[in-house]
This record gives structure tokens, sequence and C-alpha cells, in this order.
């Protein structure tokens, strides 16, 4: 079963530090980029320490930067 990143929370400079999962667990960014790695998470095939994602679905990419933007908690 795959996680699916609903929240994240940043330290004092705006990087995220952790994700909250649709499972109610707390991982790091560390452990977050360390599931995309074993197709863990929910359509994100690759994940930056910056937040930057990609997405390669059926050979379509898609980019973006906005994991940032989910909610914090």
């Amino acid at each position: 079963m795959n996680y699916k990143l609903v929240a994240v929370r940043k330290d004092a400079e705006g990087n995220i530090t952790h994700f909250l999962t649709d499972r109610d667990t707390v991982i790091t960014l560390s452990e977050a980029i360390a599931l995309v790695e074993n197709d863990q998470i929910n359509s994100i095939t690759s994940l930056k320490a910056d937040g930057t994602w990609l997405i390669d679905e059926y050979g379509q990419y898609e980019q973006g930067q906005n994991l940032a933007d989910l909610p914090g908690f």
C-alpha cells in the first residue's frame, strides 16, 4: 500500500523537514525520498531535498515545486 503526502512541516528558513501522510504518519524528508525511490509514494517518481518532484506516468513527465504549498501541521 502506498502513501500519500498530505501536509508539510518546515523549519524557520522555510525548508521542508517532515511530511504527514494519509496514514497519520510523520516522516522526515529523507524518509520520504527513500519511499519515493522504492515506489511507495503515490504518483511521485522523484523527490529532491528542496521539495521539487517529478511524476513520470505513462511516459508523460510533469515536474513541480508545490509540495511546500501543502497545508502545515
